[in-house]
């Protein structure tokens, strides 16, 4: 019982660990967003963020699975388990404060990704549009009767 119990707190550890690992990244592109953006940089985190999140997925599973098999045990005898139960729950209600953590932090990139593609939009637009009026310039100044200087000549 007490290798099981072992097992779960090894797990919600790692999953502590993971959790860590990506509000890291989540800094990372918050830094990004705010000064010059390396679009590659940026994808190649949100990648690394996808990749934890599914080995929080495996890690979960192992827990449920784990703990499916020691639950009864653990209930019938919380007195015995008081210690380790106590540091499942502590380790648990961490994991809980950094998911929200998470989330939030998520939701405020989003919007950041939203606003720095609606600004690039824009700056491209008005590249576009300049670009576009110094072209009708130009081709309309050919299109001008433009007449070459002439002599004229005062003899008669």
């Amino acid at each position: 019982m007490d290798t099981y119990l072992d097992m779960l707190r090894d797990s919600l550890k790692k999953k502590l660990d993971i959790l860590n690992r990506i509000m890291d990244y989540q800094k990372k592109e918050s830094d990004m967003l705010k000064g010059s953006m390396d679009m590659e940089a940026f994808d190649k985190s949100i990648n690394d963020k996808v990749a934890l999140a599914e080995s929080i997925d495996s890690l979960d599973d192992g827990f449920e699975q784990v703990y499916d098999r020691i639950r009864q045990e653990m209930i019938g005898n919380k007195e015995k388990y008081a210690v380790q139960i106590k540091e499942l729950q502590d380790l648990i209600a961490e994991i809980s404060e950094k998911n929200v953590l998470i989330q939030a932090e998520e939701n405020r990139i989003r919007l950041e990704v939203d606003n720095y593609a609606k600004r690039e939009s824009l700056a491209l637009r008005q590249r576009r549009d300049t670009g576009k009026a110094a072209r009708n310039y130009y081709n309309n100044m050919k299109k001008l009767n433009y007449v070459d200087s002439q002599f004229m000549d005062k003899k008669k």
